[in-house]
C-alpha cells in the first residue's frame, strides 16, 4: 500500500500512485480471470526520488506488488496465472537501481531495458505473447512523445494504457513558436485543429479543455480505443493542473473500474492538499491549533465537483434516452455517461432509479422488486404529452 510519508515534497506523485495502485489491483485481478498471462509495461520506470528501500513508492513497485497479489489470490482458487513485467529506463543511474529489483519478485518474470522506450516499442510488442493481456503505463518526465510511433503498442487489441499527459509543460509549450517545440507538440498530437482552436480560446479554462480534448481524440484515434478518460492532478498548494492521467480501454468494465478508482484518487488529492495547506499556514503563523481546526471543519474540495458531475450526468441520461416508442439498453447508456462525466456506475444507477420514480424515465423490463437497473433493461423517455403507462415487466424464461 502506498504511504503518504514516502512522498514528502512530491505529493502529486502520491495521488498518481493511489490511482495506479487501485486501478491495477482491480483490473489485473479481473483480467486474470479470463487471461492466463498478464504483461505490465512501464516505459519510463525510473526510479526517481524513491524514499522506500523496496520501491513501494514507484510505479513499477506498485505494479509488481499488484501482479504478485493477483497471482497469489488466483493460486488459492487453483488458477495459475503467469505475470510478466517489461521495465524500461534510459537513464544509466536510475537503471542501475531498477536492475536490482528481480530478486524481490522471484514469482514474476521481469525484463529490464536500459534503452530509449520509443525505439524499443517494436521489440516489446513482438515479445508480448499473443494470448496475453497487456497493461501499458507511459509516464515520461517530459512531453516529447511521438504518439504515432507508439501505435504498434497502443493499437494492440488485448491491452489498455494509462498515459501521463504533462499538461502544465504542454500548455506552456503550445504558446512557443520555436520550430522544434512546434514540431514536438505536433508529434504528440498529430491530428485535429487544436492549434487553431487554442488561438481563439477565451480564457485558461477553455485552453485547458481544448488541449485535453485534443489529446483524448488523438489517443483514441491512434489506439482505436472505445473509451478515453482523463483525471486531473493539481499542484499541491494551488488550483492549477499539473498533469492529466489519461486512461484508455476497449471495454466498459475497464471504464467502470476507472471511475471507481478515480474517486479514491481524488479523495486522496483533496485530503493531501488540505493537510499541506494547513502545514503551510502553520509554518507561516505558528498557530497550529487554529488552522488544524479550520481543516477539520472545511468541506472536501472535491465534494462540490462531485455533486456538479452527478447533476451533469443526470442531464446526460435524459438527453441520451430516446423518446418513446424508441429505446436503448442500459448497457448502451451508462458507458456513454461515464465517458463524459466523472461519476461511478453506482451513481448512474441511483440517478436512473430516481428518474424512474419521478416518471421521467421508463424502463420496459424492470421487474417489480428490482432496486437498480441492469444492462439488458430497455429504457426510454415518455413521449411528449403522452399519458405515462408503465408496461409490465417481460417474463423471463
Amino acid at each position: 500500500m502506498v504511504l503518504l510519508a514516502d512522498y514528502r515534497g512530491r505529493e502529486q506523485s502520491y495521488v498518481k500512485h493511489v490511482f495506479l495502485e487501485r486501478y491495477l489491483e482491480a483490473l489485473i485481478f479481473k483480467t486474470a480471470s479470463v487471461y492466463r498471462h498478464i504483461v505490465y509495461v512501464d516505459g519510463f520506470a525510473g526510479p526517481w526520488q524513491s524514499a522506500n528501500e523496496l520501491f513501494k513508492d514507484t510505479s513499477f513497485g506498485i505494479a509488481l506488488n499488484a501482479l504478485r497479489r493477483a497471482k497469489e489470490t488466483w493460486k488459492t482458487k487453483s488458477r495459475d496465472v503467469k505475470m510478466t513485467a517489461f521495465l524500461v529506463e534510459q537513464d544509466p543511474k536510475a537503471y542501475g537501481k531498477l536492475a536490482t529489483i528481480q530478486p524481490q519478485f522471484h514469482d514474476i518474470e521481469i525484463k529490464t531495458y536500459n534503452e530509449d522506450f520509443i525505439s524499443l516499442v517494436p521489440t516489446i510488442v513482438a515479445d508480448i505473447p499473443r494470448d496475453a493481456f497487456a497493461f501499458f503505463f507511459i509516464d515520461p518526465k517530459g512531453w516529447g512523445i511521438p504518439l504515432l510511433k507508439l501505435k504498434p503498442m497502443l493499437a494492440r487489441q488485448k491491452s489498455e494504457v494509462t498515459f501521463n499527459f504533462m499538461f502544465e509543460f504542454i500548455n506552456r509549450a503550445a504558446s512557443i513558436t520555436d520550430p522544434d517545440t512546434v514540431a514536438g507538440l505536433n508529434e504528440l498530437m498529430p491530428y485535429g485543429d487544436w492549434r487553431q482552436r487554442l488561438t481563439a480560446a477565451a480564457d485558461a479554462d477553455e485552453r485547458k479543455a481544448i488541449l485535453i480534448d485534443a489529446f483524448t481524440k488523438n489517443l483514441q484515434q491512434i489506439g482505436g480505443y472505445s473509451y478515453v478518460v482523463p483525471t486531473e492532478i493539481l499542484r499541491p498548494l494551488t488550483n492549477r493542473t499539473l498533469y492529466c492521467l489519461f486512461y484508455a480501454t476497449r471495454h466498459e468494465i475497464g471504464l467502470k473500474e476507472f471511475r471507481q478508482c478515480q474517486t479514491k484518487a481524488l479523495d486522496a488529492q483533496a485530503s493531501t492538499r488540505a493537510a499541506l495547506k494547513v502545514e503551510y499556514e502553520v509554518a507561516g503563523s505558528g498557530q497550529q491549533e487554529m488552522f488544524t481546526s479550520l481543516h477539520d471543519m472545511g468541506p472536501n474540495e472535491t465534494a462540490a465537483e462531485r455533486e456538479a458531475a452527478k447533476k451533469a450526468a443526470e442531464a446526460a441520461v435524459l438527453e441520451l434516452a430516446p423518446k418513446a416508442p424508441d429505446h436503448i439498453t442500459y448497457k448502451q447508456l451508462w458507458p456513454m455517461v461515464l465517458t463524459k462525466h466523472a461519476v461511478r456506475l453506482t451513481e448512474v444507477n441511483a440517478i436512473c432509479t430516481g428518474l424512474k420514480k419521478k416518471n421521467e424515465l421508463i424502463f420496459l423490463d424492470w421487474p417489480p422488486h428490482a432496486k437498480a437497473p441492469k444492462d439488458g433493461y430497455r429504457l426510454q423517455r415518455p413521449a411528449q404529452g403522452a399519458k405515462l403507462i408503465i408496461p409490465p415487466a417481460r417474463r423471463r424464461s
